[in-house]
């Protein structure tokens, strides 16, 4: 309670300052506005809180009479309340600008531009960015992270916090990455003053460290139980990793107020989190039980991006305490297990708070809303559906493009683009080889394996295909650490076929990039993978994969069709050691007797667009979506409580979060008369 007495005095603060010179009425609108009672009503449904009533009293307050004096008077003066209103006459609570256009011969009257945000929505809070949030479009975006590369980095996740960001900034936003500091950084420079977090009854304080990196502000939380850890991110017991967690959500929730970035800071006007994964899922639940269940930041929105279900941060009900939340807020962190009963899941709060829901490819969001692929929250998924989607992950075409890649600028290797893939994979091919002291022939098929050795990467799948692999004239290369008897299985290998296999126990980003870039084939039998970096890095060097068709393998290896001549890869269907001989027996097939077929595989793979831009382009509208989520709302009291029958808000409002369900709304001019018209029948 004292944290939340000492941010409603700060955010107080804030708002005075920027809300109350938005309480002069419009030009041009009737001298009026909405019920205040109604308005509030409407937002306490949507599921703001009581405490909500408060501010929207506040902002919309000074002009806001009784609805029913406003309706009487509006018949009198002749007012037409029926289909054919006029919506631009309405009185608005809120700044939303309208804009009219004439359709099909109706009247300018009936359209309504959605193309912008509100004057108040847009000034809402000091310490915006003008230049940098000034566009209707453009936001303050905070990515949070327990990870991110170069700095630190287990898999995937790391890449796409390194990455995503800057294609974000690309676009004109203002980005942040938050992410622990867990060494000494070259880069990152103290900035701002420290604070203090109260987690698990013990004072913590961290201090911020700042780098502007490619239009990307990372900022680094920095306190001595992220040091410890090193290597080891997610190390330690479950209390060390559940209150690393929840200081890094503590940090983030509030970095846009005291990291002065460019020597001001974010403010929560335009504002947006995105978390990743269940170690920021916390983030979207203190957004909402600190700040906007108490009238503080109410458009600042947050987005949960799930990139592996199967680590949820799941403990028993005791640990409740250590997340610091108030106690009507256990429901919401509760999760029922047929096998143990009650357990705390921080994924599961973190799905039921966010205003939008993520995953990193549309196939693993299908496999999410199964039993088999939810692992357990495939119903509160379900639930969410209206405000989940997939999103396939690009790449960095930075660190990763073989006509830069520095990895490939000595010891042989070589850089190499689509026309010279040829005569550079060639060279790479034999580079590898000696450093690897494999026999060097062109002509032997180098089939590379590079991730994480545990179940769900498939690596027992190889060990039990070994036999046939040993009978084939190939060269097996695999790369990874994890699972010590994993670990053992590659020295094993390599000790049992010497002249043909390697298994290298650790992990090098050098010996990476020079894999990928030496390999003829990429071998990815994983059980499950949310979306796959490898096979997107192989295309992109002219290296064909041969995956396990499941969740975003499937969305980006098309198989490779021999009549049509179309495909990138080779799937297979089932993960099970036969079935992924028999597509790798195709894949070799082709390598050794159709060269023409081969190098038209590696073309089509080397020349899609895999990019960090495409899928910038599609978080993008999942943000708006986001941010226009607030308007949408104001616009359904604003166009509700003047009709009498209640029928035009309602369905406007349906229709719209309708279009947001299927994220197809394109936030340009909407004809609302035609639009209600066709959407009649199904509600009335």
């Amino acid at each position: 309670m004292k944290q939340i007495a000492e941010k409603k005095k700060l955010l107080s603060t804030i708002l005075d300052s920027s809300i109350h010179n938005e309480q002069e009425p419009l030009s041009g609108q009737s001298d009026g506005s909405l019920s205040n009672l109604n308005a509030n009503a409407e937002v306490t449904e949507i599921g703001y809180g009581s405490s909500q009533q408060s501010e929207f009293d506040t902002t919309y307050g000074e002009s806001i009479y009784n609805q029913n004096e406003y309706y009487e008077s509006s018949k009198h003066d002749g007012t037409d309340f029926s289909e054919n209103y006029q919506y631009n006459s309405f009185p608005r609570a809120a700044r939303s600008v309208y804009e009219l256009e004439a359709d099909n011969g109706m009247k300018q009257d009936y359209g309504v531009q959605l193309s912008q945000v509100s004057e108040h929505e847009q000034s809402v809070n000091e310490g915006t960015n003008d230049d940098a949030s000034g566009g209707v479009d453009v936001m303050n975006v905070i990515l949070v992270a327990a990870e991110c590369a170069p700095w630190s980095k287990t898999g995937g996740l790391g890449d796409v916090a390194g990455a995503l960001p800057k294609a974000l900034a690309r676009r004109g936003h203002r980005v942040m990455v938050v992410v622990p500091k867990y060494g000494d950084y070259e880069e990152p420079q103290e900035i701002g003053e420290p604070r203090s977090y109260l987690v698990a009854g013990q004072d913590m304080e961290v201090k911020y460290y700042h780098a502007y990196i490619d239009g990307v502000d990372f900022v680094f939380i920095d306190n001595p139980v992220f040091h410890y850890v090193q290597s080891e991110i997610y190390g330690g017991n479950r209390t060390d990793i559940w209150k690393r967690m929840v200081l890094l959500c503590k940090a983030a929730v509030e970095v846009q107020w005291y990291v002065p970035c460019g020597g001001f800071c974010y403010g929560d006007g335009n504002l947006v989190f995105i978390a990743n994964d269940w170690h920021t899922a916390l983030l979207p639940v203190y957004l909402k039980a600190y700040y906007r269940d108490n009238g503080f930041m109410p458009y600042a929105r947050s987005v949960l991006v799930i990139h592996n279900i199967a680590h949820q941060g799941r403990g028993p009900i005791d640990d409740f305490s250590y997340l610091d939340l108030p106690g009507h807020y256990m429901d919401q962190c509760k999760l029922y297990d047929p096998f143990g009963g009650d357990h705390l899941n921080i994924f599961a709060a973190g799905i039921r708070a966010a205003d939008r829901l993520l995953t990193v490819s549309h196939g693993y969001a299908w496999e999410l809303k199964t039993p088999d692929g939810g692992w357990g929250l495939h119903s509160i998924i379900n639930e969410n559906d209206w405000k989940f989607q997939g999103i396939v992950n690009g790449i960095d075409t930075t660190d990763w493009n073989p006509r830069h890649d520095v990895h490939l600028q000595a010891d042989g290797y070589t850089n190499y683009s689509l026309e010279t893939v040829q005569t550079g994979k060639a060279q790479c091919k034999e580079a590898l080889q000696k450093e690897l002291g494999l026999p060097v022939r062109a002509d032997v098929p180098v089939i590379a394996f590079i991730g994480r050795l545990d179940h769900q990467k498939g690596v027992d799948l190889i060990a039990e295909a070994m036999p046939w692999i040993a009978g084939q004239d190939v060269q097996l290369i695999l790369l990874g650490t994890g699972r010590q008897d994993l670990e053992d299985t590659l020295r094993r290998l390599e000790s049992q076929h010497y002249d043909r296999v390697r298994g290298w126990v650790g992990f090098s980003v050098r010996l990476a990039h020079r894999m990928t870039a030496g390999a003829d084939i990429l071998l990815m039998p994983s059980r499950f993978e949310p979306c796959g970096l490898n096979q997107l890095y192989a295309m992109m060097y002219g290296t064909v994969p041969v995956v396990h068709a499941v969740g975003g393998l499937r969305d980006t290896v098309a198989h490779y069709n021999p009549y049509e001549e179309v495909g990138v890869g080779w799937t297979f269907e089932k993960a099970e050691a036969n079935r992924m001989i028999d597509a790798l027996g195709h894949c070799l097939n082709t390598f050794r007797n159709y060269r023409s077929s081969w190098e038209g595989i590696q073309r089509r793979g080397m020349m899609q667009d895999l990019s960090w831009d495409n899928a910038a382009k599609l978080y993008e509208e999942v943000l708006l979506a986001a941010k226009y989520q607030w308007m949408v709302r104001v616009a359904q009291a604003d166009l509700l409580l003047p009709d009498p029958n209640n029928r035009i808000k309602c369905e406007f409002w349906v229709y719209l979060l309708d279009k947001h369900s299927g994220w197809g709304f394109s936030w340009k001019e909407v004809n609302v008369r035609r639009k209600i018209q066709g959407k009649r029948r199904a509600f009335f």
